[in-house]
């Protein structure tokens, strides 16, 4: 059963220890892609690199292409009720809270294609 974290470390330190991190960035590679962003996740990547260049991209796509950012947020599946209850005074802080909720909707995905696709 998935836990709940409280923040993107805790997360990906437990996709890591899952040895799913691989399949993680996989993920996020595809659902950026499938939005036409040019970045690319490396999975040689430590987690706090990944969390880092994905902040770095979502603070991007606030500040210079929203219709990019909303288009992620749909591709990944990123509920509405998760980004209304975000409280930031700051776009780093907003940036930081948007990252945590994407790479959750990833892990989601990773997790129950993993733990259904053995039958």
């Amino acid at each position: 059963m998935l836990q709940e974290y409280q923040n993107s470390i805790a997360l990906l330190t437990n996709v890591v220890n899952k040895e799913l991190y691989t399949q993680l960035v996989q993920q996020l590679n595809k659902d950026v892609g499938l939005v036409s962003l040019d970045t690319v996740f490396n999975t040689a990547s430590t987690p706090i690199e990944l969390k880092d260049k994905l902040q770095e991209t979502v603070k991007d796509l606030l500040l210079n292409n929203t219709d990019s950012y909303y288009n992620l947020l749909y591709r990944i599946d990123v509920s509405e009720t998760s980004l209304k209850s975000i409280n930031s005074s700051t776009i780093d802080t907003y940036a930081e809270a948007i990252t945590f909720l994407i790479l959750k909707r990833i892990w989601q995905k990773v997790y129950y294609k993993n733990k259904f696709s053995k039958f």
